[in-house]
């Protein structure tokens, strides 16, 4: 007996030690399910930072369901196979390339359906038999009783799957698959016992394009086929059609693992054999698990926080994750790259794509200035080789080097000053004004919204309501201006500072006096007076999303002159203080992109994620203290669908990211960050220079959300305002904070 309990006691503490050793690794605060329910819209599967490769399960891929952006939702019950490329987060969809599916007994060559997944290659599954953490992810597929393993290099994707003994072990290769897309034809090529090549061209929201791969198994198959028009052709090695597929067979003992390496090239299939030869050769999948949980944990641990919930902690944690996983590497190892559907190549930079500005200049990519400056040097001078390389524009939102022209401005001119205004080296400044000013000067329609009318805004200074989301539209194009006058005037060009300063100035030419709103303006230049703000339906032409409560606070450049439009500081205040109090009562149904409503503000959409700040401009940062503490709270949770709306490739966390440290960028382009309120007793960032900027939060409770006192390096700040210089130079930023706001 004595025994016993000693076995048991020894056993107990080696259990309680494991886990303790779990917590203290920054990947087990990492859940990559968070955002895969509700609206969020991201993927659980295997990625390494900023990585080409994003290895994940998908389950419906049909363009009518619009939860399914990323291939995958929490609420289905099969998984259809694993492709290798997804996009987090984001409002609508492309990608899912090469769909890899292991499945025993019959061969299947088409998915089925989530109702009757035995009508094809399809599997049921559980949540229970399912694991995500950066860098690998696991699922039972419980109709073939197979477990699948994933990880990743940043080009090349490494599948594990463990079969029960069979004679009829089946790995579906099946290029056909598209998310959102359309297919015009596939290639697949049985090279040999163990290898299989091909490429499908497609359609889609990445624009006309190819994925070109190669696939090694680490064992040879005894069988194969194709399939080609509807039909299986056993012992076939090649098929070019519209759904054009591979299968492979093999004979396999009970718990047997059969690994496959997939790489991926927009280019060539030789330069995915190159991409293969260079990441995979002599990398098992132990191996690739092991360097991409790496990398994720040299990335996150950079970020340290204690005290705080578990919750907000795993909220945290998973929004770094979330944050750097896109923008995406979009080239080869030689060089290679597709741009604006050209094949290039070059050694000056590393070319990357999937830019959701609209999204992202607001904090995603103002976090990187700070933490990463490397990518955001690669990522400026990708956007600045659009003009200088490949003799196009700078896109609006680009996905495979492709413009989808999705949303409103030219916000890289924003990325790209920010990054220059924060010291970001590697930049050429004069190459940087040129793309930019060639952007403010290309009018595009917008693909989602209908918006546009740069050549009018021009014209008139500002975008007539003849145009699509013309209210936004001037406001966006105003703020941009700003970005490249700011650029101009760096580098001493007087004539375009004065053109552009003045172009930034255009949002008073659409502020309507008689209602307090920025409001849709005709070309004979009489404002709208036949709608009201309480149809949605007359409501979203003039907006993006039709957020008009947002849109009245976005002049980030230009605060105090906003301010003035409102009655000073006093009128703002009340302003915003209606804004967040007063509920919506509209009529007809609602944008589905609006959500998250404090009052009349749709916190779940980017063009208000910065207003809960502008309390500090009006002389009352106590209650953009208190509103921040509300969204961190009530728009956040650590579970499937604990983002309120879309993560949009980063930025729905880095809003929480940044609040959480108790500063927030409310105008891109500006070296300064306004003060918000802490969320964590201790909170360090480890920079690349070497330095950590560390925020202590003292006396910080539930009940003591007041900032009262803030000391930098010791010495008390009274500015609500930080610099940026005062973040990278290291240091310690000491709030001190109580009950009872400070006015």
């Amino acid at each position: 007996m004595k025994k016993e309990l000693l076995i048991c006691f020894f056993t107990t503490l080696i259990s309680v030690a494991s886990a303790q050793q779990n917590k203290n690794d920054v990947l087990s605060w990492v859940d990559p399910f968070i955002g895969t329910g509700g609206h969020g819209h991201t993927f659980p599967g295997a990625t390494t930072p900023f990585g080409m490769i994003q290895l994940s399960p998908d389950q419906n891929t049909k363009s009518g369901d619009w939860d399914w952006c990323s291939g995958y939702h929490y609420s289905s019950k099969t998984i259809m196979g694993f492709s290798h490329n997804h996009l987090s987060g984001t409002g609508w969809a492309d990608l899912g390339d090469i769909l890899v599916m292991p499945t025993v007994g019959q061969i299947k060559m088409v998915p089925g359906s989530e109702d009757k997944p035995e009508t094809g290659y399809r599997s049921k599954f559980t949540h229970d038999k399912e694991i995500a953490s950066p860098g690998y992810y696991s699922v039972m597929l419980d109709s073939y009783g197979i477990k699948a393993e994933l990880t990743a290099s940043p080009r090349v994707g490494f599948h594990k799957y463990t079969f029960p003994k069979s004679s009829e072990a089946n790995i579906i290769i099946d290029p056909t698959n598209k998310i959102f897309g359309n297919i015009y034809h596939t290639l697949v090529s049985v090279e040999g016992n163990n290898k299989i090549k091909g490429y499908c061209y497609s359609n889609g929201w990445g624009g006309k394009r190819f994925a070109y791969f190669v696939m090694e198994f680490s064992k040879p198959f005894k069988s194969y086929g194709v399939y080609a028009d509807g039909k299986i052709k056993n012992d076939e090695k090649i098929a070019l059609a519209k759904d054009a597929k591979a299968f492979v067979r093999f004979s396999t003992e009970d718990q047997e693992s059969i690994e496959v390496k997939v790489s991926l090239s927009p280019v060539s299939t030789e330069n995915a054999q190159e991409n293969f030869d260079t990441e995979a050769t002599n990398v098992d999948f132990a191996k690739a698990k092991e360097t991409a949980q790496k990398s994720w944990r040299d990335l996150i641990g950079r970020f340290q926080v204690t005290g705080g919930t578990e919750s907000q902690r795993k909220i945290f944690y998973t929004g770094v994750y979330h944050t750097f996983i896109a923008p995406n590497l979009y080239m080869d190892v030689n060089g290679d790259y597709v741009a604006a559907q050209e094949n290039m190549n070059t050694k000056w930079f590393t070319n990357y794509s999937t830019y959701s500005y609209w999204d992202g200049f607001r904090a995603t990519h103002p976090l990187l200035t700070i933490m990463d400056q490397k990518h955001t040097k690669e990522f400026a001078n990708s956007l600045i080789s659009r003009y200088t390389d490949r003799k196009d524009h700078m896109p609006i939102w680009e996905l495979c080097g492709y413009d989808n022209f999705c949303m409103l401005g030219y916000h890289s001119a924003s990325v790209i000053w920010d990054a220059i205004s924060k010291g970001v080296p590697g930049i050429d400044a004069e190459k940087a004004f040129a793309a930019m000013k060639d952007a403010s000067l290309t009018d595009k329609m917008s693909s989602s919204d209908g918006g546009g009318g740069l050549n009018d805004y021009i014209k008139l200074g500002y975008t007539p309501s003849e145009n699509g989301a013309s209210v936004s539209a001037t406001l966006e194009y105003s703020y941009d201006d700003w970005c490249i006058q700011q650029l101009a005037e760096k580098l001493g060009k007087k004539e375009e500072s004065e053109v552009y300063k003045k172009r930034s100035m255009n949002f008073l030419n659409t502020f309507n006096k008689e209602n307090n709103h920025f409001w849709p303006r005709q070309k004979d230049g009489k404002f709208l007076a036949d709608f009201t703000l309480n149809d949605w339906k007359k409501l979203q032409p003039h907006w993006v999303s039709g957020n008009i409560w947002a849109y009245d606070f976005f002049v980030p450049h230009q605060i105090d002159e906003m301010m003035n439009l409102y009655g000073g500081k006093k009128g703002f205040e009340e302003k915003l203080d209606k804004t967040f109090t007063e509920a919506l009562h509209m009529e007809g149904e609602q944008h589905v992109d609006i959500s998250g409503f404090i009052g009349s503000l749709g916190f779940g959409d980017e063009p208000g994620h910065h207003v809960p700040y502008l309390y500090n401009y009006a002389g009352s940062p106590y209650k953009t203290q208190k509103m921040v503490k509300y969204i961190r709270d009530n728009m956040y949770a650590a579970k499937p669908d604990g983002i309120v709306n879309n993560e949009d490739c980063g930025q729905m966390s880095a809003w929480y990211i940044f609040s959480s440290l108790g500063f927030y960028p409310v105008t891109p382009g500006k070296p300064v960050y306004a003060i918000g309120a802490p969320q964590f007793p201790k909170a360090s960032l480890k920079l690349e220079n070497g330095k950590t900027f560390t925020v202590i939060a003292d006396k910080i409770s539930d009940k003591n959300i007041y900032v009262q006192k803030m000391f930098l390096n010791g010495k008390e700040y009274k500015s609500w305002e930080l610099n940026h210089s005062d973040i990278m130079n290291g240091g310690e930023l000491r709030f001190v904070m109580g009950s009872k706001p400070v006015k």
